[in-house]
């Protein structure tokens, strides 16, 4: 009897295991959004973004960013995600994606510190860009950090570089005026 019973403990702890295992497997799955860009006033430009949600080897949620873009003057743009998904006008779109409890998305206050600040796309002479980037400051996924919250968020791509302003709040360091713009949308 005795046997029986450890048998049992075991079948019952190896089913919970399997659960647990299927849940947290299920967890893992990647969760993939895109936006399409526009430009603000120019219909020459025109690009797209990829954005993949997945885990990383710490349970933390890390967010793939891949943009390629046509139409831009050559050189260095600043790109970052804005709190509100609406691109028409690109001014729609607010300021820096920065949820946290002390959220300020003033574009040049708080930079680069906003959870919406990205890495700088480099144009070539053709007027193509590129930039593949990863972040853990916003996440796909439902919670605090996500871009899908009740007024979504954009991409955005201004018309010069970041300067990840150095010397504060400096009117313009965060790349300046707005060339370009993708409403971030959930990938069926």
């Amino acid at each position: 009897m005795r046997m029986r019973t450890k048998q049992t403990i075991a079948l019952i702890f190896c089913g919970m295991t399997a659960a647990g295992l299927g849940t947290a497997v299920a967890a893992t799955r990647n969760i993939h959004a895109t936006a399409e860009i526009k430009g603000c006033d120019d219909a020459a430009v025109s690009g797209s973004a990829d954005l993949i949600e997945r885990p990383s080897d710490e349970g933390i949620k890390v967010v793939d960013i891949t943009i390629r873009v046509s139409g831009l003057k050559p050189g260095k743009h600043a790109v970052h995600i804005h709190e509100t998904g609406i691109c028409t006008p690109c001014g729609e779109a607010k300021g820096h994606f920065d949820p946290g409890p002390h959220g300020f998305s003033a574009p040049d206050g708080n930079h680069p510190f906003h959870s919406g600040d990205l890495v700088n796309i480099d144009v070539n002479k053709g007027g193509v860009g590129y930039v593949h980037t990863s972040t853990t400051r916003v996440t796909l996924s439902p919670g605090p950090l996500s871009l899908f919250d009740a007024d979504g968020s954009a991409i955005i791509i201004h018309t010069d570089p970041d300067t990840y302003c150095p010397q504060g709040d400096v009117k313009g360091c965060a790349g300046g005026a707005r060339t370009a713009c993708g409403i971030i949308k959930m990938k069926n």
